[in-house]
């Protein structure tokens, strides 16, 4: 007996010294400064990857547990020479003392890393652009689209970014949460690396994945950039501005950007059914055309930041965003098949805008012993001015006419503050608390007139452990929200509900790893939802809000199997959601009248799952990406039992070859249907060839090339008042566009920690 526990000491005590092996080392440039985010991979003499990791704010790396054998360390930084250390024999921790990257501007003719590193790790993926693909880009959302990630969506119209299972991507600078205009104002060269989170925590709320961007920051010096796409046929176009400036531990930054859409040729058709309650029923169809839809979305900010190196950094920025839909007007045939002899004129004509400033200021302090706090306070005053009339005539006279118009206002103030801490173990504790508070005072003018006065507060609560067992990591956190919303005239309410999540990531081998999650969650209704005040659509529909409507619970599951080698990357996934006692739309009829209203409804489910594949870089010019995606979704309402099943793909080619940069991507949305409406899948193409001339990229664009027209379908399948509604616009169909940007930067890299917070209110409390 005792023999063998001898042996099975030996044999634990051999185990751990087998895998016990570390490698270390510092990195630092010419000048002695540390090199932070270097690439550090550890790899076979034939090139297969072992492990990964990069150097932290002191320049310092460190690998763990590796067996013995023989092996190559590659280091790689923007704007250093790659470093090869040959490990042959390794058998015994080495500490690989200072290692010094040269300046790529040292070695003679032009060096390109020929391609994009992917370090794939347990529920996070990071991605070191080539200088390729930072050069063919002109800006970070340009970048993002050419790096072609698994299970990112990108909208060629708008630059929104979704995953291909239809969930959130929460968008982040250094760990600061943004918006997508902040990432279009970030240089290409700018960016170190990008970061995919698979499983972002309960700092991210809901999100399904996060987005972060590593950039540089300068101590002396500064950068401006131009990036822009115009249509040929229309006045469609894209423009943003950015540019920086910094000065010892200051920098300042100043952005504006534009969105501009003029589409000359739009209609749609509707077809609506009405069910009364005596029995009578009307099918009737509407015919409608405009003279050309306008709609201008500004924004833009001016931010000051100052810095003390690691120790703290203090952020102020005012924003400022505009958003014009001015003179819309549609005009066209309205008739009911029962009586087709009355056949009415319809005019509708709307006039909206919302102005909207903001001030940010954020403070983050590093603490000894590997802590962080950090601490965010946003205001928002949003102003509201919106217009609508609407008309039938018959025979030159006048049957409906109705006139409608809102002024409003709201202010809003959100806090925030986070903790975080590390241990020496690779654990992590983090914890947090937001509140916001709202008050908003809405004037609805018109046939009906309302005045309404909504508070509305919010507190969000979290704490969260991420810690590691051999192979596998693991989270455990609990968060808790309160609610409370009170408007004048009615019962204010006050909930409470818990949010647990947990999350399980195991690395099978070097090649192979799965993750499951779940969470509970708490979606709370928009002031504009809760709004006690009607709408008049036309002569049988009215909107109205409903004060009564109470948190909803969702829960979440998600399971992911990753395969990740050479150049492949496969994911395949399954997600379930259900959503408890949902707030989804309801229809009713209240005597010859249609209310278009919300309520809390039993249950809303969505199965979804699919494949992607991301392939390349292959010859060192072509990277292929594609998946095939399935949901499946069952609505339970207080009157209604709908499901219904949808597939989608994508197919997406970048393609780099000397100066020249040229982009394919065809997909196939998967339908989204939620309560009784189902919109069907966008199908959307765009082709690209751009055009390097040193710090000047131009070229070509063309959205939808094989579209003769652009349409959206739309049906609900409510028993009372159901539609099908079909959406036309021309110009979005073989959409020429030139694009052009201009990069230009000076100064030497800051090193700095990143904000890791950003808070914003864009819902304006208005019933539409």
């Amino acid at each position: 007996m005792k023999k063998v526990l001898v042996y099975i000491i030996c044999s634990i005590v051999s185990w751990n010294t087998l895998y016990s092996q570390n490698i270390t080392g510092r990195i630092l440039d010419k000048e002695k400064q540390e090199v932070i985010f270097a690439n550090v991979l550890l790899q076979t003499v034939d090139s297969t990857f072992i492990a990964g990791t990069t150097s932290n704010e002191k320049g310092e790396f460190k690998i763990q547990k590796i067996l013995a054998g023989d092996y190559r360390l590659v280091i790689s930084s923007i704007g250093y020479q790659t470093m090869c250390v040959d490990l042959q024999g390794f058998q015994h921790s080495a500490n690989l003392g200072i290692l010094t990257l040269q300046d790529l501007s040292r070695q003679l003719g032009e060096v390109t890393i020929t391609a994009s590193n992917m370090i794939s790790t347990t529920g996070k993926k990071m991605i070191f652009p080539s200088q390729k693909q930072a050069n063919a880009s002109a800006n970070g959302m340009d970048l993002l689209r050419n790096l072609m990630l698994p299970r990112l969506n990108i909208n060629p119209m708008d630059n929104s970014v979704g995953t291909t299972d239809g969930g959130s991507v929460q968008l982040c600078i250094n760990g600061r949460k943004v918006s997508k205009e902040e990432i279009m104002a970030l240089q290409p060269s700018d960016i170190i690396r990008i970061e995919m989170l698979e499983d972002p925590g309960l700092r991210y709320g809901d999100a399904s994945a996060a987005v972060n961007y590593v950039v540089k920051h300068y101590d002396i010096g500064g950068s401006l950039g131009y990036n822009g796409v115009q249509s040929i046929k229309s006045w469609y176009g894209q423009h943003n501005v950015n540019g920086k400036l910094s000065f010892g531990k200051s920098e300042i930054s100043i952005r504006y950007g534009n969105f501009l859409q003029y589409c000359n040729e739009l209609w749609y058709n509707r077809s609506e059914t009405f069910n009364f309650a005596d029995g009578r029923q009307y099918h009737r169809k509407q015919l409608t055309q405009t003279d050309g839809q306008k709609q201008l979305f500004q924004t833009g900010a001016l931010s000051y930041n100052f810095q003390d190196g690691n120790k703290y950094m203090l952020n102020i920025s005012a924003g400022l965003s505009h958003n014009l839909n001015p003179g819309m007007r549609y005009y066209g045939k309205l008739y009911t098949e029962e009586y087709p002899d009355l056949v009415t004129e319809r005019k509708e004509a709307s006039h909206n805008r919302t102005l909207s400033p903001s001030l940010d200021i954020y403070f983050q302090r590093n603490l000894k012993n590997n802590q962080l706090i950090a601490l965010n306070a946003v205001g928002t005053y949003i102003n509201t001015n919106n217009h609508k009339s609407y008309a039938e005539y018959l025979n030159d006279e006048t049957v409906v006419n109705y006139t409608s118009g809102v002024r409003g206002m709201k202010y809003s103030l959100i806090t925030e503050g986070i903790y975080e801490k590390g241990f020496a173990n690779g654990g992590q504790l983090g914890m947090g608390i937001k509140h916001a508070q709202s008050y908003t005072d809405n004037e609805y003018t018109g046939t009906l007139y309302y005045k309404t006065k909504m508070k509305q507060a919010s507190t969000y609560g979290y704490a969260q452990y991420r810690g590691k067992w051999q192979n596998l990591r693991y989270g455990i956190g609990l968060g808790f929200t309160r609610s409370w919303f009170k408007q004048e005239g009615e019962e204010d309410y006050k909930t409470w509900s818990f949010n647990p999540r947990f999350n399980l990531n195991y690395t099978i081998n070097s090649q192979w790893s799965t993750a499951l999650e779940g969470n509970i969650s708490t979606a709370n209704p928009s002031l504009s939802q809760l709004s006690a005040a009607d709408q008049l659509t036309d002569s049988l529909q009215i909107n109205r809000g409903n004060p009564n409507l109470r948190p909803s619970n969702n829960y979440n599951t998600k399971f992911r199997l990753n395969y990740n080698k050479n150049k492949w990357n496969i994911g395949l996934f399954c997600n379930y959601y259900m959503y408890d006692e949902a707030i989804m739309p309801q229809i009713y009829r209240e005597k010859d009248k249609f209310i278009h209203s919300y309520a809390n409804h039993p249950d809303f489910q969505r199965l979804s799952g699919g494949i992607d594949a991301r392939l390349g870089m292959l010859w060192n010019i072509l990277t292929l990406s594609g998946g095939i995606y399935t949901n499946q979704h069952w609505s339970n309402g207080i009157d209604f039992h709908h499901s219904h099943q949808s597939i989608g793909w994508q197919l997406g080619a970048t393609f780099m070859y000397k100066n020249f940069t040229g982009m394919f991507l065809y997909k196939n949305d998967t339908d989204n249907f939620f309560g009784e409406t189902l919109n069907r899948g966008e199908e959307a193409q765009l082709v690209q060839l751009q055009y390097r001339l040193k710090k000047i990229n131009i070229g070509l664009r063309m959205l939808n090339p094989f579209q003769n027209d652009y349409k959206r379908k739309d049906t609900n399948w409510n028993q009372y008042a159901g539609y099908e509604y079909e959406y036309h616009v021309d110009d979005i169909a073989r959409m020429v566009c030139v694009t052009f940007s201009w990069n230009f930067s000076f100064g030497r890299n800051y090193k700095s920690g990143g904000k890791r917070m950003s808070n914003s209110d864009t819902e304006n409390g208005i019933i539409e």
